[in-house]
């Protein structure tokens, strides 16, 4: 983007406190404007950490998991990658390794072939990308949310991918991001959750670039579902800039992640992942 078409942002950040109990949202420009959909995909979303997939999908040597950073398609292997239309081959590095037929070819080099090199890490049992060479690694951005996951959920990595479901939300990418940070509408809008947990013991702590939701499981009947032989007794949520949601509800062996990708500057796709014992 070129400095004439950046958006003006001096207002955006008007009401803004450094005291979250005095702090306002971001001014309605951030949610409305169009122009702001290149600056979140380039200024948040092509720098952090993105979720991909559970780890069970990158276990075993020839694996692999496609999906988008940024708007940009990106793919993650546990083996050499073969072009199934030329048949080059590159190695894990994204370095070409062979080229069919080019071997009499004057002045062609396979050093000098390389695929866009990403940042991909296993963490808390899920594997995340970044576009951003240069980023910090992400235990060094949200250790203690790793410790925290371990800690509340031991068996993640262990788990089996059981649904996956898409949601298309005709809504700005921060209007649910900013509706997950709150509980403030819970006792409203989620009747079933609020009889599911003890909303006495509710609460939210920020770490960083991320936050955790805690709360214990009721101990009288719901009407959300059966928890009388649960084996997960503690809500436990993380919420892990900029976009992706981490789930442990009461119940048996479970997790869910939340990732939104945004489309543009009114739509945002959320896919919901679920993985059970």
């Amino acid at each position: 983007m070129t400095p004439d078409s950046i958006p003006a942002i001096d207002h955006i950040s008007a009401g803004y406190d450094p005291d979250p109990a005095l702090s306002m949202s971001l001014h309605a420009d951030a949610y409305t404007d169009p122009q702001w959909f290149d600056v979140d995909q380039r200024a948040i979303f092509a720098r952090t950490w993105q979720w991909l997939c559970h780890v069970e999908k990158l276990r075993e040597p020839g694996s692999y998991m496609t999906g988008t950073a940024a708007g940009m398609p990106i793919v993650a292997v546990r083996r050499s990658i073969v072009c199934p239309y030329h048949a080059w081959t590159f190695d894990l590095t994204g370095r070409l390794r062979r080229a069919r037929n080019t071997g009499d070819m004057p002045g062609f080099d396979t050093s000098t072939v390389c695929l866009d090199q990403i940042q991909v890490t296993e963490f808390g049992g899920m594997v995340y990308v970044n576009l951003d060479p240069e980023a910090a690694l992400l235990p060094e951005q949200a250790g203690g949310l790793e410790a925290e996951i371990q800690a509340r959920a031991p068996d993640v990595a262990k788990l089996t991918l059981a649904r996956r479901l898409t949601y298309d939300i005709a809504s700005n990418w921060k209007n649910v991001v900013d509706n997950f940070l709150e509980c403030y509408h819970c006792h409203v809008a989620h009747k079933d959750f609020v009889s599911l947990v003890d909303m006495s013991t509710y609460k939210v702590t920020t770490y960083g670039i991320y936050s955790s939701h805690m709360a214990q499981a009721g101990t009288t009947e719901n009407s959300a579902y059966d928890v009388s032989s649960a084996t997960v007794t503690e809500h436990a949520v993380w919420w892990l800039w900029p976009n992706t949601c981490l789930l442990r509800y009461p119940g048996r062996g479970n997790f869910m992640v939340l990732h939104g990708l945004i489309l543009d500057a009114y739509r945002h796709e959320l896919e919901r992942s679920r993985t059970t014992s």
